[in-house]
């Protein structure tokens, strides 16, 4: 089969599935994008499609295309004196609402992913536009039947507020690939010079639009080819003189509506609406391949920590505020508040650090993919219902209060599915290799003698027989058990550290990372506690645990295996291990060495390491054992206690 010919197959094929599949769930309620969002991933490199798509530059001129069709489609269907109606509150969302929405998100950013100001701006900036594909998709649906003057307010931010984004993002990557201070009035000057002439452009050119249907005589099937077309042609236009080609392709819409009339309108609004699904669909699917599903996993639980933020105080606050000297009701206020949807929008702008090559793009373009799964699952699943809750649509038949307490449970049960998916994903439940589970001492024997030494063994737990075992007996079976323990760690900490070093070699050759390079960088620095962008402070933390060292603390900390924590929490070196202990001993044994080699207390231990390793010498327990006061309340006679345990304890 031609290459052509599979392309073609492929693609009309998953625009099938995706008609099929939204009609398959809309019994649940499940929001359409999020349906084709989800069919584009399981089509995407990492699942069963195995389609390897990551061209972020064709995917945002065929993104920006299909926005651009998908807003003026939403024009047509707003009417223009609904639009004067909300005017004030829309622009006013659309400019300080974003400034405000960004800035709110970006100190959350800073905190939750450790990022300096600029980039945690930049993260904010990336998720702080509300999208139109979302929002007209839902107004469109028939669950949810709000107020006009409410849609239309959602309608007409979700249209003017890209320009401020772009504008907040661009500037922000400018700053961070630069290394030039933002220009505050040049910014000003640039949003509303998007804002006016794109309105200009838009409104004008539906004008224009209205005026040759009228004056030319058309075969009435060509009267929406001609309009649709002129209404991309103002969208590029718009776009070449940086001036918002998405703000002037909704306007065009609305103007063309204004004086349209004939069977011009009615055939240009039909053909429009079914482009407009289509390019939602295409949208979305090509959304779906982009995003590679293990990148966002590894930034999981800070990205869906932000968008709680996001959905539940930022744009709260933002929409309180602004809206306070408005003449909306509280109720109003509360719905528009919850319909911030994230789409499309903050996924496009999460491509821009990737185009631009900014450091470390690839956490800004899964963490945009995290908060828009997020946003869907959760204010997409329950749109319907929310709009009777805040009493903003007509009143439903009897049985409406059953199927909104069942929207909200399954939108509650999809985000915790979701959450935990990505959870699961990040590998924090990481259980990597075979887990021994012995039953009796006897069977804990055959497992450590079958084991590789430097490969390790990961256990389970200690056998049920285990506190009947003499200590003379137990001591070396806690010692060997111990050393196939912290083996079993310092393979995969080894494995770590040649990545590592492999990435610090690329730098140092001035090769550009790919996403999938930046996602492992990532994982390597959240995962040792280190900064993404000092790979050589992060090699101290990424190193051996020496094996003797955790032999001789694990005694101590347990008694030779004998204490109730060792036997009943799994918790071989002294640590809480939360309410229950640690699930595995090889949890407890992965807990220690992330305390030796992150936590602050132990830098000097880090340190005296990096110059072991730096010298003629191995590593070595006697060396490091000095450095652990900080593990007991009284250092000095710990230190004492664990040098005393190593003589005891056979050499490497």
């Amino acid at each position: 089969m031609d290459n052509a010919d599979f392309i073609l197959l492929a693609a009309t094929g998953l625009v099938l599935l995706a008609v099929a599949g939204a009609a398959a769930t809309s019994r649940a309620g499940a929001p359409l994008l999020l349906v084709f969002l989800s069919l584009g991933m399981l089509a995407g490199v990492e699942g069963p499609g195995q389609i390897d798509f990551h061209a972020h530059d064709q995917a945002y001129l065929f993104g920006s295309l299909a926005l651009a069709l998908i807003l003026f489609d939403g024009g047509l269907g707003t009417r223009l004196r609904g639009l004067r109606m909300v005017l004030r509150p829309a622009l006013s969302l659309a400019t300080l609402g974003i400034l405000l929405t960004a800035g709110l998100t970006a100190v959350a950013a800073h905190f939750l992913f450790g990022l300096g100001w600029v980039e945690s701006l930049l993260m904010g900036a990336i998720v702080s536009s509300t999208d139109a594909a979302a929002v007209l998709a839902l107004i469109g649906n028939r669950e949810m039947q709000a107020r006009q003057r409410v849609v239309t307010t959602l309608e007409a931010e979700s249209g003017f507020n890209d320009p401020v984004a772009v504008i907040l993002v661009t500037a922000c990557v400018q700053v961070l690939t630069t290394e030039g201070a933002a220009n505050i009035a040049l910014m000003a000057v640039s949003i509303i010079w998007a804002l006016a002439a794109g309105a200009a452009v838009g409104w004008f050119g539906g004008r224009a639009i209205a005026l040759v249907e009228r004056r030319v005589h058309l075969p009435e099937s060509l009267y929406p080819i001609f309009s649709v077309t002129a209404a991309v042609f103002l969208f590029a236009l718009a776009q070449s003189i940086s001036a918002s080609g998405f703000l002037a392709a909704y306007l065009a819409g609305v103007s063309l509506r204004s004086v349209s009339a004939g069977p011009a309108k009615a055939a240009t609004e039909r053909f429009s609406d079914g482009l407009a699904w289509l390019s939602q669909i295409g949208l979305f699917l090509m959304l779906g391949l982009l995003v590679v599903p293990s990148h966002a996993a590894a930034v999981a639980l800070p990205a869906i920590a932000l968008a709680l933020v996001l959905i539940f105080i930022a744009r709260p606050v933002t929409v309180l505020l602004l809206l306070l000297p408005e003449r909306f009701r509280m109720n109003e206020r509360a719905f528009i508040a919850w319909m911030g949807l994230r789409g499309a929008v903050p996924i496009f702008l999460g491509s821009f650090p990737v185009i631009a090559g900014v450091e470390n793009a690839n956490l800004y373009f899964s963490t945009a993919f995290a908060v828009v799964l997020a946003s869907l699952v959760i204010q997409g699943w329950t749109a319907g219902p929310v709009t009777r809750l805040f009493k903003v649509a007509p009143p439903r038949l009897a049985g409406s209060r059953r199927h909104a307490v069942r929207a909200f449970g399954i939108a509650a049960g999809g985000f915790v599915a979701m959450a935990a998916a990505m959870y699961i994903g990040a590998g924090i439940l990481d259980q990597r290799g075979t887990v021994i589970e012995a039953e009796t001492v006897g069977e804990l024997r055959q497992a450590l003698a079958r084991s590789d030494l430097e490969a390790g063994i990961r256990v389970e737990r200690l056998p049920g027989d285990w506190p009947d075992l003499p200590l003379e007996e137990r001591r070396p079976l806690f010692t060997d058990l111990v050393l196939r323990l912290i083996a079993a760690e310092n393979a995969q900490i080894r494995e770590d550290r040649t990545a590592l070093r492999r990435l610090i070699q690329w730098e140092a050759e001035g090769r550009v990372l790919s996403l999938s390079e930046q996602a492992e960088r990532e994982q390597l620095a959240r995962s040792y506690g280190g900064r993404y962008d000092d790979l050589d402070a992060l090699l101290t933390r990424v190193d051996i645990i020496p094996p003797r060292l955790a032999v001789a603390q694990a005694a101590l900390a347990t008694g030779w295996g004998s204490s109730r924590e060792a036997i009943e929490r799994n918790a071989l070196f002294g640590q809480a291990g939360g309410l229950d202990g640690f699930a595995t001993l090889s949890l407890s044994t992965s807990d220690y060495a992330q305390l030796l080699n992150t936590h602050p207390d132990f830098s000097a231990f880090r340190a005296q390491r990096a110059e072991m390793r730096a010298g003629p010498g191995p590593i070595e327990a006697e060396g490091l054992a000095g450095t652990l006061g900080a593990y007991a309340a009284d250092g000095p006679a710990y230190i004492q206690q664990v040098r005393a345990v190593l003589d005891s304890v056979p050499a490497d």
